[in-house]
């Protein structure tokens, strides 16, 4: 019995390894990855006219490893010279990356949203540490 079982649970994890290979390879990219980041500054650079965008928490609002398309929200302020992050004017961008059917290049789209408060600073680790003594 225990010879029987050995072979079926490791057909049974390579087989669990495989699939979630291929889902994975089939889905979108995730919302900050290189490709999917770059998509969007070109997006902001050609159709928006925004050139040098910092852009700080990146989320996902919504698909997963097997979803064809994943909404992404983030926060932007162009950068200029000479001036401090917190006195930027900061604006929410949402963007959509959707895998089309077996193409290998993802569809990105992207439109800006409300302005949003500058993000706060974090503070030290040793700040952190502190607060708790």
């Amino acid at each position: 019995m225990k010879r029987m079982a050995l072979p079926i649970g490791a057909v049974a994890v390579v087989s669990l390894g495989a699939a979630a290979l291929y889902a994975r390879g089939n889905a979108p990219p995730d919302c900050g990855s290189e490709r999917a980041l770059d998509s969007v500054s070109a997006i902001l650079r050609d159709g928006l006219h925004l050139d040098g965008v910092y852009m700080t928490n990146i989320r996902t609002l919504s698909g997963g490893m097997f979803s064809d398309r994943r909404d992404c929200v983030a926060d932007i302020a162009q950068i200029r010279g000479g001036e401090n992050a917190s006195g930027m004017p900061w604006q929410e961008i949402r963007y959509r990356i959707v895998r089309q059917g077996k193409s290998r290049t993802p569809v990105i789209t992207a439109e800006l949203g409300d302005p949003v408060p500058p993000p706060q600073p974090q503070p030290s680790l040793w700040r952190r540490i502190l607060t708790y003594l």
